[in-house]
């Protein structure tokens, strides 16, 4: 990958004190991050590197975070807009996904990389088909947590079961894609599709190989029923029993809760993402996020897929997270513009076990970087450069996309990928499905 110069007007590092640093530089060899600082005082010569990049309005900030999607689900984007969550997914979702090739998810997936990298987003967890995304990430090498699914109360459930035999398996596809970007965790997909007897195997093994768990938990108003009238408690009180619930869930939705549920995700460190745009289409409901965090809880963001959300855009979820929360609240200060950011990098990291690898631009963490376009007229003026980011700024101000030190988008262009022809077949291939 060779040495690397970038030099920009602000690099925003949302490191823990939150350093915005001016006239900056950052350096990085290898996909490492060398060197933070002022532009001047680059312990480098020029001819050191191997490429410079210099943006005069630049803004560097960390790789957004999406911890939460379905990347392949943009080929049902536009299908039956207008439906709750479990009508949704019974009669038009999941009749779809059963007619879907290997072929579809590969493309859909590569089409997702290019729409996610376009909106500087360099990390994502998804949750849907494995060998799929593994195959299309060789294709584009973004940062990702790839899911393992469990579902056992559906048809031909046991199924599932046997992943628990083939797990060396998916350590080994997750290993095949170069760079060391693919980590495994295990996904039961919520407790009204998995029994209790596989939310236990499942914690068992989490424990066992220290995997992150994926899982959506209280999303719909519906999923509350099903608990209280089947266990006679609430979703989290469930979970928490079965002992599932520690700093290795990753737990989707968390919209409807109580305040002991959110003192025990708090108590067990659950990290909670949170999918605003999803969310308030499919009628969900709005997360408590103010509440979540005045509990210590570790709130990021997700997209959610694009059959649901329409877009993998991290700039609206940013937005929406705050005005739904002061609009509730009616507090006009919390959550701010800064904790907004920090959900979609360092917290986002936290959640997928990788605060040591990105969320923050520092010296030995991965080179993982977006550069945005400070001249862009939805930054300025400069009064206040993390609100004009949160507030105002859209994909169309991603000037550079970075991923492990490889510059994988610059200027509405994508590094040594045949963007025209993916995009004709994924959208052939997603059109078929509907008329077939």
């Amino acid at each position: 990958m060779g040495r690397t110069l970038v030099k920009v007007k602000y690099v925003i590092t949302c490191d823990r004190k939150f350093n915005v640093l001016r006239r900056a530089a950052i350096a990085f060899e290898d996909g490492i991050i060398t060197y933070v600082g002022p532009e001047d005082k680059t312990p480098f010569s020029k001819q050191y590197f191997d490429e410079i990049l210099v943006e005069e309005d630049g803004v560097a900030i960390p790789g957004l975070i999406n911890a939460h999607t379905h990347a392949a689900m943009n080929l049902f984007r536009g299908v039956c807009d207008d439906l709750p969550l479990k009508e949704w997914l019974e009669k038009e979702i999941w009749p779809l996904e059963a007619k879907l090739s290997s072929e579809d998810l590969f493309y859909g997936n590569l089409a997702a990389f290019l729409e996610m990298l376009s909106t500087g987003i360099t990390t994502f967890a998804d949750f849907y088909y494995f060998k799929e995304l593994i195959d299309a990430l060789k294709i584009i090498p973004l940062r990702a947590i790839a899911t393992v699914a469990f579902l056992d109360l559906v048809p031909d459930g046991e199924v599932y079961w046997r992943r628990f035999n083939e797990l060396q398996k998916y350590f080994e596809l997750a290993d095949s894609v170069e760079g060391g970007l693919v980590k495994v965790a295990l996904g039961p997909h919520a407790i009204y599709t998995c029994s209790r007897e596989l939310l236990e195997k499942i914690a068992e093994v989490s424990e066992k190989y220290m995997l992150p768990v994926h899982m959506h938990v209280s999303e719909t108003v519906d999923e509350i029923k099903f608990a209280r009238e089947k266990f006679g408690k609430t979703v989290v009180e469930y979970l928490d029993e079965i002992g599932i619930l520690n700093e290795r869930m990753i737990a989707a939705h968390c919209i409807h809760l109580n305040e002991d549920e959110i003192r025990i995700l708090g108590d067990r460190r659950v990290n909670c993402v949170h999918c605003p745009s999803s969310n308030l289409k499919l009628a969900d409901g709005i997360m408590p996020v103010s509440r979540l965090l005045k509990a210590n809880v570790n709130v990021c963001l997700g997209t959610d897929g694009a059959a649901s959300a329409n877009s993998l855009n991290l700039f609206n979820e940013m937005r929406n997270t705050i005005l739904l929360q002061r609009g509730i609240s009616l507090n006009p200060t919390f959550p701010n513009a800064r904790e907004a950011l920090l959900m979609a990098t360092r917290n986002g990291a936290k959640a997928l076990g990788l605060e040591e690898t990105v969320g923050s631009i520092e010296v030995g963490k991965k080179a993982d970087i977006v550069l945005l376009d400070g001249g862009s007229p939805r930054l300025l003026p400069e009064h206040n450069l993390v609100s004009n980011i949160v507030y105002s700024c859209t994909p169309a101000d991603v000037l550079y996309t970075i991923v492990n030190g490889k510059v994988l988008y610059c200027r509405g262009k994508f590094s040594n990928i045949n963007t025209d022809s993916i995009l004709k077949i994924f959208s052939e291939r997603a059109l078929k499905l509907l008329s077939g």
